[in-house]
């Protein structure tokens, strides 16, 4: 690794982490963004190595990181920040959605800024980003009460997000009605181990809702009834594992995880239609 690159780690890191909250009241969020992105660029070169490799960023390291309040081991990609779930759904997307090669209307949820700058840069979509108040989407808009006509995207990319939003089964109904009828949304939850989803009505206010779920935005804690929370908003769905279809080999070199499903979810249509 150069020199000049340890040097400019050193320097970063403590302002960067130092400073946050100063940062924070004093810098846009565009810039912030572009701080952090070359932060964890300087950062990269502390893990070269051939021994994984994100599919995301195109690039190869000695290891993933730790990541997560549970500390996943070898999760988090020391350039982009993908996690196991992001670079299982952009591999879903290159080999079974033909993202780079068909012409479709993509609606992004609440975007993960390497996967918006993967998807922006296809000239065979019409891509549309969103989120209620993320700096780097396109659309500043509520997913329960969304902007966008009727049956308008081919493809709807929304990975955990539904667990944050108040009305979850108001928000599948706008994700069903601004899909197009042959088209897919793909969801991606975080599931707990319980058999039916955790919501407790009286935790109103943040600290309420982090005690009772963990995590202060948290409006709910999905169980393994997640499947069937979504098919009752008119859906008809597919749960995949997609790391299965690689060997335990390319899954610890991809970083992919097991246990995490991709929610393959298709209009059920009135037979009116």
């Amino acid at each position: 690794m150069p020199k000049q690159a340890v040097i400019f780690y050193l320097w970063l890191h403590p302002t960067l982490t130092m400073s946050l909250p100063l940062l924070k009241k004093v810098l846009p969020a565009q810039t912030r963004l572009s701080l952090r992105k070359l932060y964890w660029l300087s950062r990269s070169w502390l893990y070269v190595g051939n021994k994984v490799y994100c599919p995301l960023c195109e690039a190869s390291f000695r290891t993933f990181l730790a990541f997560g309040t549970e500390r996943r081991p070898k999760a988090l990609c020391p350039r982009c920040h993908t996690v196991e779930r992001h670079r299982l759904l952009w591999l879903y997307l290159q080999e079974k959605e033909k993202i780079a090669e068909l012409p479709l209307e993509v609606l992004h949820m609440a975007p993960e800024p390497i996967l918006q700058s993967r998807l922006k840069r296809l000239l065979n979509l019409r891509y549309r980003s969103a989120d209620l108040s993320s700096p780097v989407a396109m659309d500043h808009v509520d997913i329960q009460a969304l902007p966008y006509p009727d049956a308008t995207f081919d493809l709807i990319l929304c990975s955990h997000v539904l667990a944050h939003v108040p009305q979850d089964g108001k928000a599948l109904q706008e994700l069903h009605r601004v899909l197009k009828p042959q088209g897919k949304l793909l969801l991606q939850a975080r599931l707990h181990p319980i058999a039916q989803t955790l919501e407790v009505p009286e935790a109103i206010t943040p600290q309420q809702r982090l005690q009772a779920y963990g995590q202060a935005d948290r409006f709910r804690n999905y169980g393994q009834d997640f499947a069937q929370r979504v098919a009752a908003q008119g859906f008809q769905v597919h749960p995949v594992e997609y790391a299965l279809t690689r060997t335990p080999a390319e899954q610890q070199r991809l970083g992919l995880g097991l246990g995490e499903l991709i929610f393959v979810s298709t209009p059920v249509l009135n037979e009116a239609q």
